[in-house]
């Protein structure tokens, strides 16, 4: 069985005076083993969610004028991004992917379309196909910040590629050693066993056909979703193109679902993979794998004490309430009444505006 959970519950106290005991949930994350404390009370204090559409645009950026600001040995890949080394590298091989339009930014989650999804995936294989072929090279980091709050410095919608040299990414050799140890024990790769076991369980799959997606049974952070294709791929080189646009359709749901119903502005998206020498033993019992984590811009601090001084991830949302809100969007498609209200229980007026502009735009993409 890959879901522990633990319930716990606090000593009693005194809250206004009455006696309180508060619910908690201790969860092991099933494809790494790390911990996440998960609390109900934390979970109900969130009746409204806070949404910054305060978004001023800025005109042309370096990214759109990559051709005069950016190193000239640059990847115009076939989707029409474009890969250029960073001036300020950390690693051998080390790219900025910058996505058209150029000479204007999308800023929203619900602005990002198939075409989008599409040239990441494909410019990612792109580089990829370099970095294999230098044995210096143990690995490839994929990783996508969207907005500020998810650290990126740029408005310009783009992706960071980095070769991996020198030591194994510690993150991914412990869900590596982690998923071999459990396929040797039940004979199954333990990407299929979790989605049997999501399945079963029925609280947290979003979306189940050639890619499977659901709420993370213990995330790193508040809403986070995991995706993976059904097949084994370990590593984005054993795809081919139609493979990619396989699994590019069925998560573009994900992002205006997060959005409009959670009131999620900024992101990390993470994509996992094994490394080179390994990918075609790791079929066996690795994944490649997409890591959505939404990030919360009011928040003044992102990690505190438990986070980095014991590796304990703090949850204040459960992880069956953000996958019951994208399920809904999956299934029923927009629906006004779910957007995302204000603290106070209000409307969030600019948030409805966006999620109008959003269904006329999707309305002229069918005409």
């Amino acid at each position: 069985m890959l879901l522990e959970e633990i319930r716990g519950k606090s000593v009693p106290f005194s809250l206004d005076g009455e006696i309180t005991e508060v619910v908690y949930f201790t969860r092991l994350d099933p494809l790494s083993g790390n911990v996440s404390k998960i609390s109900e009370a934390r979970a109900r204090r969130n009746i409204g969610i806070a949404v910054d559409l305060n978004i001023e645009p800025v005109g042309e950026c370096d990214f759109c004028r990559y051709l005069e600001k950016t190193p000239d040995d640059r990847i115009t890949h076939s989707s029409g991004a474009v890969s250029v080394h960073n001036k300020f590298p950390w690693e051998k091989y080390d790219w900025i992917t910058i996505y058209p339009p150029f000479g204007g930014h999308k800023l929203l989650l619900s602005d990002l379309y198939f075409d989008d999804l599409e040239r990441m995936l494909d410019s990612s294989f792109d580089l990829a196909s370099i970095c294999v072929h230098d044995p210096e090279v143990i690995s490839f980091m994929d990783f996508t910040n969207w907005g500020p709050f998810a650290g990126a410095s740029q408005q310009h919608p783009h992706s960071q590629r980095k070769s991996v040299t020198g030591m194994h990414i510690p993150k991914l050799q412990q869900e590596m050693h982690f998923c071999r140890e459990l396929e040797a024990k039940y004979g199954r790769n333990p990407f299929d066993l979790l989605a049997q076991e999501e399945r079963r369980a029925d609280l947290r799959v979003i979306h189940d056909n050639d890619v499977f997606i659901a709420a993370a049974f213990a995330p790193t952070c508040p809403e986070e979703l995991i995706i993976f294709p059904k097949e084994n791929i370990a590593n984005i080189l054993q795809t081919n193109s139609y493979d990619r646009k396989r699994i590019v359709r069925p998560v573009l749901g994900v992002f205006p679902a997060l959005f409009f119903y959670r009131g999620v502005t900024d992101l990390n998206i993470a994509i996992h993979m094994a490394p080179f020498r390994e990918m075609d033993e790791a079929r066996r019992y690795y994944r490649w794998h997409m890591h959505i984590y939404p990030r919360r811009s009011r928040l003044p601090v992102d990690k505190a004490g438990s986070e980095i001084g014991f590796a304990t991830e703090i949850i204040d949302t459960l992880p069956e309430t953000t996958a019951m809100a994208v399920r809904r969007w999956y299934q029923e498609g927009p629906n006004e009444a779910l957007v995302a209200k204000l603290k106070d229980g209000k409307p969030n007026e600019k948030l409805l505006e966006a999620f109008h502009r959003f269904l006329e735009c999707q309305c002229q993409l069918v005409a």
